[in-house]
Parts: C-alpha cells; sequence; structure tokens
C-alpha cells in the first residue's frame, strides 16, 4: 500500500502418484484403480518470479512506497479516536453469504508476537490484524522502532487501499479519494468477468502491469493477514481476481477478497495467493474464488492447482473444495450404465474435475469413506466406495449436489485458450 500524500504543514500520515481411485453403484460398491500413475513425471523447471504472494521469506528491504498522484486535504494532527462499537461490529452483516453452513466458523489464526500494527480500520470495520507490516518506519513515523512498538490503529481507504496511522488524514482522503462513489476512477479497477447469479457478487480481473499501484496497495494490506507473503511491489507478472460485492441500495461496489495468479506459470498453478478479508470469512466465498480459479484452467485446458506450500486456512478451504468436486463427480459416474459397479482411475477423476491427481488422492483420503480392494491390473492398490455412504458425507460435510459457480456467469469468451496453427503449419 501506498502512503497517502499530505501538504505541507499538514499532521503526518504514514503508510503502513500414487495409485489409487474409486467408484460405486448406487446400491452396490465397486472397484477403481490407477493404471496409469505408475511413474512420476518429470518435475517441471521452477519459475523464476515468484508471486507477490508466494511462500519465501523476505531477506531485502522493501522499496519506498509510491505515492499517489494527488494530494489530501490537510488534517488536523490529534490522537486517533475510538471508534464507536457500533460501528466497528457492523461488519459485513448486509452481505448476503454463500455458505448453507451453520456451523461454528473457526477461528482465526492467533496474532503473532512480532505484530507492529494492532488493528485495522477498513470503511467502517475494525478487525485485528494477523501478521506484521512490512513498513514499519513509515508507519510509525521513524527511523528507528523500539522493540515491540506497535501501531494501535491503521486506517485503510476501503476503495483504493491507501493507508494513514492518522484518522483526520484518512477522512480527508475518503472525500478525495478517486475511487469513491462519483469520483473521478471507477470504483473497481479492470474489467468484470464474472457474475455470481443476482447475489451481488462478481470477480474482476486486474492487470499488475496496467494497475501496478492499486496492487501494490492491495497486497501490502494483504500482507497482514498473510503469514509468508514476501512480495509486494514487483506485481506486473500477476493479474489479480478480484471479490467485489455490490451494495443492492446504493450500488456501491466493495473488494472484499482477491486471488492472484502468475501471467505465465511453469508449474500450471492456476492460484498464487488467496485471501478473503477476516470480517467476510466463513460465508462460502473461498471457494467461490477456487472454483472461478478452477474454470478459468478448464478454459485454458490446464489441469493445475495452488502454488504449494499453502497456508493452514487456505488448505482447509481447498480441501473442502477438492472433496466436493471428487465427490460430485463419483456420484456421476456409472449411472448411464446397467451394470452394478463401475471402475475408475484417478487419473480420469483429475481429467473429470480438472483437479490434479495428487489433489484427488488428498479429497479421497480426507472422506475417509474408501475401503480397500485388493489389487487390480499391473498390482495396483485399488479401493471402494459405496455411493449411499458418498450421499451420507455430502449431508454431514453440507457438501451441494451443484456446481460452485455457473459457468455461464461468465463474460462471452473469457479464458478461452485460442487455438494455435503453429503446429498445424508444415515446412
Amino acid at each position: 500500500m501506498a502512503p497517502i500524500k499530505r501538504k505541507r504543514g499538514a499532521a503526518p500520515l504514514a503508510p503502513r502418484t500414487t495409485r489409487s481411485a474409486t467408484a460405486a453403484n448406487a446400491t452396490t460398491t465397486g472397484t477403481a484403480g490407477a493404471q496409469n500413475a505408475t511413474t512420476k513425471p518429470a518435475k517441471p523447471v521452477k519459475s523464476k518470479r515468484k508471486e507477490q504472494s508466494t511462500y519465501a521469506s523476505s531477506s531485502a528491504s522493501a522499496p519506498s512506497p509510491i505515492k499517489p498522484n494527488r494530494a489530501l486535504p490537510a488534517g488536523r494532527s490529534r490522537k486517533s479516536r475510538a471508534m464507536p462499537t457500533a460501528t466497528a461490529r457492523r461488519a459485513v452483516s448486509l452481505t448476503p453469504s454463500l455458505s448453507s453452513s451453520t456451523s461454528k466458523p473457526s477461528a482465526a489464526p492467533a496474532p503473532t508476537l512480532e505484530r507492529n500494527v494492532d488493528n485495522v480500520v477498513l470503511g467502517d470495520i475494525l478487525f485485528r490484524a494477523w501478521y506484521p507490516s512490512r513498513h514499519v518506519k513509515e508507519i510509525v513515523g521513524r527511523e528507528v522502532v523500539e522493540e515491540k512498538e506497535m501501531l494501535e490503529r491503521l486506517y485503510v481507504c476501503k476503495h483504493c487501499f491507501k493507508y494513514s496511522k492518522e484518522l483526520m488524514g484518512w477522512v480527508g482522503h475518503g472525500k478525495a479519494c478517486e475511487r469513491r462513489r462519483g469520483g473521478a476512477a471507477p470504483m473497481v479497477p479492470g474489467r468484470k468477468i464474472y457474475s455470481h447469479g443476482n447475489s451481488g457478487w462478481s470477480v474482476w480481473e486486474v492487470d499488475g502491469e496496467v494497475d501496478s499501484l492499486y496492487c501494490q496497495n492491495l497486497c501490502l494490506f494483504a500482507k497482514l493477514f498473510l503469514d509468508n507473503k514476501s512480495v509486494f511491489f514487483d506485481v506486473t507478472g500477476f493479474i489479480y481476481l478480484l471479490l467485489v460485492h455490490t451494495n443492492p441500495t446504493t450500488d456501491e461496489e466493495q473488494v472484499i477478497g482477491f486471488f492472484s495468479k502468475e501471467k505465465m506459470s511453469w508449474d500450471n498453478n492456476n492460484l498464487a495467493c488467496i485471501l478473503v478479508f477476516p470480517p467476510w470469512q466463513h460465508k462460502g466465498l473461498g471457494s467461490l474464488l477456487i472454483a472461478v480459479s478452477y474454470e478459468i484452467s478448464r478454459r485454458e485446458k490446464i489441469i493445475g492447482g495452488p502454488e504449494k506450500p499453502i497456508s493452514d486456512l487456505g488448505k482447509m478451504s481447498y480441501i473442502k473444495y477438492w472433496s466436493g468436486e471428487v465427490a460430485r463427480y463419483l456420484l456421476g459416474v456409472g449411472d448411464m450404465e446397467k451394470k452394478k459397479t463401475k471402475v475408475v482411475s484417478l487419473d480420469e477423476i483429475s481429467a473429470g474435475t480438472w483437479i490434479c491427481v495428487e489433489d484427488c488422492l488428498t479429497a479421497l483420503k480426507h472422506m475417509n469413506i474408501a475401503v480397500a480392494a485388493g489389487r487390480g491390473k499391473g498390482d495396483v492398490q485399488r479401493v471402494k466406495i459405496d455411493k449411499q455412504q458418498l450421499r451420507e458425507w455430502m449431508a454431514a460435510s453440507k457438501t451441494g449436489l451443484g456446481p460452485i459457480i455457473d459457468p455461464d456467469g461468465f463474460v462471452a469468451g473469457y479464458g478461452y485458450r485460442e487455438s494455435s496453427t503453429d503446429e498445424d503449419m508444415g515446412d
């Protein structure tokens, strides 16, 4: 995030192959084998560029933040005033949930001791930061920062993600922000690529090279909630998919999460990092973003997955998504055939779900309903799954029978790889 620029004399502002598979009939169990996974694929060459949220530690000092083009009205210097409790707890009561689960959400990660920002104010919502900001000097306002020194509140613009440690400077910016409603710039950069029915949720694509300042601000904000985020400024090689909620009353658009992906991934990764902002978590929105990433992979005809390792919270969301997709695929296997069992391989499951073989196996282990069924041709380990048990698992885990997203919600032609004629050209 870039700090809010101030006028002379104004109050200081700061930035701050495995071989198993499944199948079954609705009434009897069947067997499955992974005949095609006898050898490990060659390890692809790693990409030299790591995404702004890749999971490598950052040893180099971060470059100076980019300053905005327009200075803000000067505000009075004063200590931050307490935010009214009722306002701070409004959170996202007006935003709908996509999750049908009524179970108690899992707790957020315990804040780490090295945090240097205690709370974040985004719009009219106050919530706690989980991990340290990488711009201690700019936020605190001193060259040397004492040990355990912490900023009580970091004020962040909900439209452009610029930030300030001063309440009045933040308020002044809110009145002048180009991305506010009625401002000179669109509320959300980039272009809308997906609409989730009439729910008010949509996904927008932003090019890190075109809107670099916005993406840098977004990445610095995300660092407060992502433990292993290491690169924030080299955003030109990435695409950002923003999850946006449109207020049905005011038509105001607000970004409440995102995922990013490399423009060119040598590892076929369809996602580099993902975050739903804490006030909007446990509403099924993470699954929506993951589903969008896999639908884009399907259109690009690439079987891929997220960049690994995955954070603990991210892994939970992915396992839930993988399990649901594999379960829905297996329920449809053999329905049009007369025989009571159907044998499928992990490769077939992977091809049917666009989830890589390794992640399909993780999903099967997570569901814990597969039973050993001896060995098949080629001495391949087989397992069997009863479809009734599969339905019971889906009911217990509140996994729906229908897809998470509607492919028809994408703009026409988005993401489809254009066929190349180079391979068809002769000498």
